[in-house]
């Protein structure tokens, strides 16, 4: 997958390219659903998204915690649906600015496209003046097509990253993954703890969360990752360790591994995946006691 920032990298492009566009935070089923009807023979697949959140840009306080606050893994995913081509423009005051008119003419511009793919409550534009009814007379007034896809509705509520962010704030990670279509994972580099491994017993992997990111409920979850080539089960907690004396106390994942040999993993790049919720984070009276309830954690898995 090709990576570019701005319209005048898309020159080069020889071959025409069906657009999805959106936001894409989590790449979940409704959304690989939009990316899936970017086809149009002949043409390469792209996809193009901002960054930051628009909203992280013209109203800070409203921007929504992310699902994939890692630009490194949203790319992965998204090179999985057989994306050739992402187009990630730096959200700004000045692009913000732009008429829905604009956008397409820089678009158009820059590059020969088949179609555009869009979710039906997908808006553009300044002010979000451009929806899919704006669309599809563009793509007749253009010459391309335009793929509105209706939201995906399943159990009563619409697949959407509002509905994961709030079952994870909820613990609810069965159903979190059931919208995603996969595990929600939490990805980045292994810190240097306090060295806890030699008092517990158990091999640790210390992530920190980033502040943007959508953090599941305070609590221990059955996880699984895939380290050097190999699958991985286990345990972590995620929230704040409260049984541990710390001056600094930061949101973090501490991931325990069954399988896992003695050896150093700092800075390796983790994918915890997340499972299934065990019980909630609790303060434990002594290192004695969290090591028991660890080795219990464990055994339930």
């Amino acid at each position: 997958m090709h990576i570019y920032h701005n319209f005048t990298q898309l020159i080069d492009i020889k071959q025409p390219v069906h657009w999805a566009a959106g936001f894409f935070d989590g790449v979940h089923r409704g959304h690989r659903r939009v990316i899936a009807s970017a086809q149009t023979e002949g043409a390469l697949r792209g996809v193009v998204c901002f960054t930051p959140h628009p909203l992280a840009v013209l109203k800070p306080e409203l921007a929504p915690l992310l699902l994939t606050p890692s630009a490194e893994k949203k790319h992965r995913l998204l090179e999985a649906e057989g994306v050739d081509i992402f187009l990630e423009l730096p959200f700004t005051h000045e692009l913000a600015a732009m008429s829905p008119e604009q956008f397409l003419d820089a678009l158009c511009s820059a590059s020969t496209v088949a179609g555009i793919s869009v979710g039906s409550n997908w808006h553009f534009g300044k002010g979000g003046s451009g929806n899919a009814d704006f669309l599809r007379a563009q793509a007749a007034l253009r010459g391309f097509r335009a793929c509105i896809n209706d939201m995906l509705v399943e159990g009563g509520g619409t697949v959407c990253s509002t509905a994961i962010r709030s079952h994870l704030a909820e613990g609810n990670i069965t159903r979190a993954n059931e919208l995603l279509g996969r595990p929600f994972s939490v990805c980045g580099r292994v810190e240097h703890g306090q060295k806890l491994a030699r008092k517990l017993g158990f091999p640790t992997a210390n992530i920190a969360l980033p502040a943007n990111a959508a953090v599941p409920k305070r609590g221990v979850y059955a996880v699984q990752t895939c380290i050097r080539g190999e699958l991985h089960h286990g345990i972590a907690n995620i929230g704040l360790r409260p049984t541990i004396d710390e001056k600094i106390k930061i949101n973090r994942l501490e991931a325990h591994f069954t399988s896992w040999k003695k050896g150093e993993f700092y800075g390796d790049i983790l994918d915890v995946e997340l499972l299934r919720f065990i019980r909630p984070e609790t303060k434990f009276e002594s290192i004695d006691a969290l090591k028991k309830q660890i080795e219990i954690d464990l055994n339930s898995l």
